[in-house]
């Protein structure tokens, strides 16, 4: 299930055109394409669009709803998410998941997810919230908590679109085998001999390209290519031993 297909982006009494026209335009940013907006202020219909660029096309096709409850019962998501700037240790309703586990928690979901935002002043309340699955707070400063409405929905955007988009390298992008990666190592210490260097440097430079290597997961044609170059340059090294002698490689 792709972005716009499995997520929808739900606005609570939203008061100020210009966050759901900035929200609309980073939907398209980030492939959302389902806007729905709970009984939004007249003048946001009438002017959001002025700030959402070509994200206009989806503020055209968002759907309204009176309240909450009816777009839950019209919807039928498998899972809805409130959102909540606000921390309170006490209150159930407000025991909230940090972004990247709200996506670990979405990821296997295979209907609809409602990401629920509310007002710009006030924010989701108790009754609103105790329809939802759970909440998730964005962490920020404490000198300055609070975030605006549109900054808080790209940055949960963001993170779903950048978990879709890692998987979809990882997809596209073919690690090295374990025989390709021997290869290389045993490649690596046959140039370290043949050039005669201290067992201790080579045994530092091996553990080196171990880590480097542990650390990154190449992909196969990275590792093929690595694997080109040191061959070309044992062969070249022996070439030239065979031409000079090995007194050359031993100063």
């Amino acid at each position: 299930m792709d972005i716009g297909s499995k997520y929808c982006i739900v606005l609570v009494g939203p008061k100020y055109p210009v966050n759901v026209g900035i929200i609309a335009r980073t939907m398209l940013n980030f492939s959302f394409r389902k806007l729905v907006l709970i009984s939004p202020e007249k003048n946001v219909l009438e002017s959001s669009k002025l700030y959402a660029a070509r994200g206009a096309m989806i503020i055209e096709n968002q759907v309204v709803y009176d309240d909450l409850t009816q777009a839950l019962r019209e919807l039928k998501p498998s899972v809805s998410i409130g959102t909540s700037g606000r921390l309170a240790s006490k209150n159930l309703l407000r025991q909230y998941v940090s972004p990247r586990e709200m996506v670990e928690l979405c990821r296997p979901v295979e209907g609809k997810v409602l990401l629920v935002f509310g007002r710009e002043d006030i924010g989701l309340k108790n009754e609103e919230l105790s329809q939802l699955d759970y909440v998730v707070h964005i962490p920020s400063s404490s000198e300055y908590s609070v975030l605006n409405l549109a900054v808080s929905a790209s940055i949960l955007m963001y993170e779903i679109f950048m978990d879709y988009a890692g998987k979809r390298a990882k997809s596209l992008r073919k690690p090295a085998n374990r025989e390709i990666i021997d290869k290389i190592y045993a490649e690596a210490e046959t140039i370290f001999n043949s050039l005669s260097l201290p067992e201790v440097k080579r045994n530092v430079v091996m553990q080196s390209l171990r880590n480097i290597f542990g650390r990154s997961t190449p992909s196969a044609k990275e590792a093929g290519s690595l694997l080109w170059f040191l061959r070309k340059t044992r062969l070249r090294i022996e070439m030239l031993r065979r031409t000079v002698g090995d007194y050359v490689f031993k100063q």
